[in-house]
């Protein structure tokens, strides 16, 4: 009997230790440097974006420069500088430019982001719903992978998040009138505008755009004229102005009516509204989100018809904030004619409040039962099947590949057959044995969300379901991304060119980006040829030169009589790339 007691009592004295905010916050601080930054250097830079955005700190460090960045030797202009002086400076921390330093910035900021949806969750509601909305936040695919590369947006995200958390607080506590209108004089009315400062010096003009977007529609929709008035708009603009324009005018002054132009229009309005690159229609986001906010997209909808369904006042305009901040941005970007999924990720953090909010009433068992049956158990039961499907795929999809697509095949199953030879050919770069662990992960972890959900173990539900994500994703990242990396990396052939090329010979690149080149050569400049007559007139030379071009551009060039010495020295395959490297001298 006393076993029993003490057995209870211990029960409940590790129930309250378990929902201290303080023991909360410092699990999804250990969670998130496992998941994001412990083992984040096990793998090299990837292109696009990771080597050019190295690359750009590498030159600033090197050139002594950190007003102007530099790119190839030339001025940068696309990006801000205050990501690239955090790799900088996580440089000179971690002790030179590695992957894991380039990682750094973007691993810390987006476990910061984590903290904060806590903390923005705390002030919405209670401490349940921020440490389940930061576990959402960790666990969701786009958000996950983002904060172990070196990513841009996730900084971006950590300002964005930092100034809409700020207002909300400010606004709240007003409304709830432990405040005067006047302490927004004080931490809340300088954490919004220096939020949006940071941001617009990371990533431009969005990074005020989107929490005054937000804060605006909101106080609009409340009809809340005096809230307007007492953000102050003008005095928080000129403080605003004041950060970004301590940076912007020195450079514009050092950059010239060219760096003006470019940094102004070019990359802001022109990008926005005519777009530059990654055309996409109206309705992309509407296709890609679903996948990127995996596996914790099936509750969405379900979240935002129970926000809509509080009857609370207070509740209801914590729930109606989220929706706008998720609404408004996701508007946003689809106006804008350049789309990519990683540009909204921003509105992360807002989803998965709205997600963890629904996961908290439900764990405390409020919600009725055919609301818990429509809008909780069936994503469940598409998850378990989602899992099993997975498992399943993973192990027949050699035998999916080596089918082939006869013209009578069904037009979806040949598109499914294609995506399996593209599977295929990923995971042709690992060991077999390798995948099994994801196959035993998918299938346990169904077996295990069926009984949880079977026995009403809701609270099992959940934890099992971060656990599948969490130990997915890292054997994905620490194990198969090592061994995938000698085909996904430019390293290897970069550092081939440096032992074949002797000082003060010339290299090019023609139809590639330079980037990941400078990066892992150090060769700086590397000369940019923009079509098949340029790499010509570049090979005639008397001079022993190197160009590193596609080998689809070198079989053309072999098929030419271009009357010049023309000899492959080496090729490799580099991601989706097969890379060639061509000069005018056989050795």
């Amino acid at each position: 009997m006393r076993s029993k007691i003490f057995s209870k009592k211990e029960h409940q004295r590790f129930r309250q230790l378990f929902q201290q905010p303080w023991v909360q916050i410092f699990i999804l601080l250990v969670f998130c440097s496992l998941l994001f930054i412990f083992g984040a250097g096990r793998w090299d830079l990837w292109s696009p974006d990771e080597p050019r955005y190295a690359q750009v700190a590498k030159e600033m460090v090197n050139g002594g420069d950190w007003l102007l960045m530099h790119y190839n030797g030339k001025t940068y202009e696309a990006k801000p500088p205050l990501f690239f002086w955090l790799i900088g400076l996580s440089s000179y921390l971690w002790g030179g430019f590695t992957s894991f330093s380039a990682r750094f910035p973007a691993a810390l900021f987006g476990t910061i982001t984590v903290l904060l949806t806590f903390f923005f969750g705390r002030s919405l509601h209670s401490s349940r719903t921020g440490f389940l909305s930061g576990l959402v936040l960790a666990t969701n695919f786009e958000f996950a992978y983002l904060s172990t590369r070196a990513n841009i947006d996730t900084t971006l995200t950590l300002f964005t998040t930092t100034s809409i958390l700020c207002f909300f607080r400010w606004y709240q506590l007003n409304k709830d009138g432990r405040i005067s209108r006047e302490s927004m004089k004080g931490l809340w009315f300088y954490g919004f505008y220096i939020g949006m400062a940071l941001g617009t010096l990371t990533k431009g003009p969005v990074g005020f755009a989107l929490p005054l977007l937000v804060s605006l529609i909101y106080l609009i929709l409340q009809k809340d004229w005096k809230g307007i008035k007492g953000m102050r708009l003008l005095p928080g603009m000129l403080l605003f102005l004041g950060i970004v324009l301590s940076w912007y005018l020195p450079a514009v002054f050092k950059g010239g009516e060219t760096y003006l132009n470019e940094t102004l229009f070019h990359q802001t309005f022109n990008r926005f509204f005519k777009g530059t690159s990654h055309f996409a229609p109206f309705y992309f986001y509407f296709l890609n989100f679903p996948i990127d906010f995996s596996p914790w997209f099936l509750f969405l909808p379900g979240a935002l018809v129970y926000s809509f369904s509080r009857k609370e006042e207070r509740v209801q305009k914590g729930l109606l904030f989220l929706f706008i901040w998720f609404i408004s941005i996701f508007l946003f970007f689809s106006i804008s004619k350049g789309k990519r999924s990683i540009y909204l990720l921003p509105l992360y953090p807002a989803a998965s409040l709205l997600v963890g909010r629904l996961w908290g009433e439900y764990l405390s068992g409020p919600i009725r039962d055919s609301f818990r049956e429509i809008w909780t158990s069936i994503p469940i039961y598409l998850l378990i099947i989602s899992f099993f499907f997975a498992g399943m795929v993973l192990y027949w999809i050699p035998v999916v590949a080596n089918s082939s697509v006869e013209p009578s095949t069904p037009k979806i199953l040949g598109e499914i057959i294609k995506g399996a030879k593209i599977g295929a050919e990923y995971l042709s770069y690992v060991p077999r044995e390798s995948v099994f662990p994801f196959i035993f992960l998918f299938f346990g972890s169904g077996i295990i969300l069926s009984l949880s959900h079977g026995l009403k173990y809701k609270s099992g539900v959940f934890i099992f379901l971060v656990a599948t994500v969490a130990i997915g994703f890292f054997y994905w990242t620490r194990f198969i991304f090592p061994l995938v990396n000698p085909y996904k990396s430019d390293r290897f052939i970069s550092q081939e060119i440096r032992q074949i090329m002797k000082p003060g010979e010339k290299l090019a690149v023609g139809g590639l980006v330079t980037g990941p080149y400078n990066f892992y050569t150090g060769i700086v400049p590397i000369i940019e040829l923009e079509n098949i007559q340029e790499i010509i007139d570049f090979l005639h030379t008397k001079e022993r030169v190197f160009c590193l071009l596609k080998f689809r551009d070198y079989e053309k060039l072999s098929r030419m009589n271009l009357g010049i010495p023309f000899y492959m020295i080496t090729r490799r395959k580099v991601g989706g790339s097969d890379i060639a490297l061509v000069s005018n001298h056989s050795s």
